[in-house]
């Protein structure tokens, strides 16, 4: 689980740059309301996801597929199994924020519903930031 967390760390940075890339450490992900989920083959983890329950939305984080990986389905897999787990566990909302140079996941959640919205939560309005929203 933690070499795919370090590639997401590298690769957040090489997409953007001018911005350091988000803190995601393993104590992150055993807080209350928080689930982290992986997909692997022959026990290797080829992606993982996050979201974090937030009593009036669940919050997707960290979706990460590796690169030789892409184009399997995993992102796909991945999402409908945290809006699953978000909709069983009473959620109503799903809502994100990514990177505008994240192509691949901006088209991803497009396809499977997510629309654009206004900054939630702690989240801040930034340039190179896009937050999507989907009712489950």
């Amino acid at each position: 689980m933690l070499p795919l967390i370090e590639q997401l760390h590298g690769y957040l940075s090489e997409l953007d740059r001018h911005l350091p890339p988000p803190s995601v450490g393993v104590e992150s992900l055993r807080q209350p309301h928080t689930t982290f989920m992986t997909a692997r083959v022959d026990g290797l983890p080829l992606a993982c996801g996050a979201s974090v329950d937030h009593g009036d939305y669940v919050e997707l984080k960290y979706m990460y597929v590796l690169p030789a990986c892409r184009g399997m389905g995993l992102g796909k897999q991945m999402l409908e199994a945290l809006e699953q787990q978000a909709r069983s566990a009473g959620g109503t909302m799903v809502k994100l924020e990514t990177g505008t140079a994240q192509t691949e996941s901006i088209e991803l959640y497009e396809r499977a519903g997510y629309r654009r919205c206004r900054a939630f939560g702690e989240h801040r309005q930034q340039p190179g930031s896009i937050f999507m929203e989907k009712p489950l």
